[in-house]
């Protein structure tokens, strides 16, 4: 899979040795991600584009609808 558009906030599912696992993206690399699992339990830290499974953009113009929302109220 490709990482364009890929930023830090987005969830991936990857696939590193046969462990699935769904984690926040850090920060990107050139060909590799740095990422926080969701699950405690998993260890992995990077990963690489070809073990990323799914990603979940974040809605970024939504979240500042929601902020701006809020300071106003």
């Amino acid at each position: 899979m490709t990482l364009n558009g890929v930023k830090s906030g987005d969830i991936v599912l990857c696939d590193r040795m046969g462990r699935v696992f769904y984690a926040i993206v850090v920060q990107r690399h050139e060909r590799e991600l740095e990422v926080e699992p969701i699950d405690r339990r998993v260890t992995y830290r990077r990963v690489k584009a070809r073990e990323v499974r799914g990603i979940w953009r974040k809605s970024r113009a939504q979240n500042e609808r929601v902020v701006e929302a809020l300071r106003s109220a």
